[in-house]
């Protein structure tokens, strides 16, 4: 069974699919993991009337956190963490506060990757933080991934739709961040304008290329691409 090593470069594509509702979004799929190690996938749709992710690449190892079950077709909606390395733990964790109206929970899915020849293991995280709540409801959901980031000393890669559609939003997050150690990836075409959304996070790697895939209109999210190595 492959390990992360050190000094190996590895891609990781992180996107918000937007339940994989438009026409585009299944070849755009095929196209884009298998260029990737790492995929990081928010409002992902696990539907009993579509293939299942793992017809796509049998190499990959799946970690869903699911969110929601739509009850008339027992679609299954959360985030999910495909990786060519297997995880030798994971867990889900529901959001304290659930969205109005529809009453359902975001998802943060936490995994744990064996690193060759070392005691500490690459945990990564893909988040999908509250969205149409209050701001101590945001902090709420936060603290429980930053609870989890304190209790580990090894590297860490924390991505997904963080939702940061406010100032006091994208200021707690910073914050949080910088108090956890981790640094916030920057895209070198960034040309997104306003408040961003969507974010990668990194303790303990080297990123070598970070960009977004302004070609990929599938979604209401872009794909953000970022290649590292374990230091």
């Amino acid at each position: 069974m492959p390990l992360f090593e050190r000094g190996k470069d590895y891609g990781v594509l992180s996107w918000n699919v937007f339940k994989s509702k438009k026409k585009d979004w299944a070849q755009d799929f095929v196209r884009l993991h298998s260029i990737y190690d790492i995929l990081l996938l928010q409002e992902a749709k696990l539907n009993l009337s579509a293939p299942p992710f793992e017809s796509y690449d049998p190499d990959y190892s799946w970690v869903f956190g699911e969110s929601f079950v739509l009850n008339r077709c027992g679609s299954s909606c959360g985030v999910l963490t495909g990786s060519r390395i297997h995880a030798d733990q994971a867990f889900n964790r529901h959001g304290p506060i659930r969205e109005p109206l529809l009453n359902t929970p975001k998802s943060s899915a936490f995994a744990y990757y064996p690193i060759l020849e070392s005691a500490e293991r690459l945990l990564i995280i893909n988040a999908h933080l509250i969205n149409f709540r209050t701001l101590k409801a945001f902090k709420q959901q936060l603290g429980q991934i930053t609870e989890v980031i304190s209790e580990h000393s090894g590297p860490v890669l924390f991505a997904g739709d963080l939702n940061t559609w406010s100032v006091s939003r994208k200021d707690e997050l910073l914050n949080e961040m910088a108090k956890a150690g981790l640094s916030n990836v920057v895209f070198a075409n960034e040309k997104r304008k306003f408040l961003l959304l969507d974010y990668i996070f990194v303790r303990g790697l080297w990123v070598k290329e970070a960009h977004l895939l302004y070609d990929i209109r599938s979604s209401d999210h872009l794909p953000l691409a970022m290649w590292f190595c374990l230091v």
